[in-house]
């Protein structure tokens, strides 16, 4: 299983190293899209590895994962084609989610942190 661990996060990287690196001659919507793809594992990663960790910092950390994993495909087209993107998104996600997730998420965490 470790094996099998390993080769999923080696191709993850390979391909979103090479993501970044094809992303370098398209517009800026579309290096902070490969940016944000090759960069929020890291840090999800990160902080695993860096237990315990502030839960006002790693509950919004968790909750920017989200979007990556689950907009996968519309992330890639962004950085294809960056005209997908519209004007009140960022990296393809809604300016609304920025804003209130990520004040949600830091009002989460110190909640939760206040009670832990």
């Amino acid at each position: 299983m470790r094996i099998v661990l390993i080769l999923i996060v080696a191709v993850w990287g390979i391909f979103a190293l090479l993501t970044f690196v094809t992303a370098a001659n398209k517009s800026l919507d579309a290096k902070l899209t490969a940016a944000y793809l090759l960069g929020w594992p890291v840090v999800a990663v990160a902080l695993f590895l860096n237990e315990p960790v502030p839960l006002w910092l790693a509950v919004p950390v968790m909750f920017g994962f989200l979007p990556w994993f689950l907009a996968g495909p519309h992330l890639f087209t962004i950085v294809r084609d960056p005209s997908r993107s519209q004007p009140d998104e960022l990296i393809g996600i809604p300016l609304a989610y920025w804003k209130w997730g990520g004040l949600g998420s830091i009002l989460l965490g110190l909640a939760f942190g206040a009670y832990a």
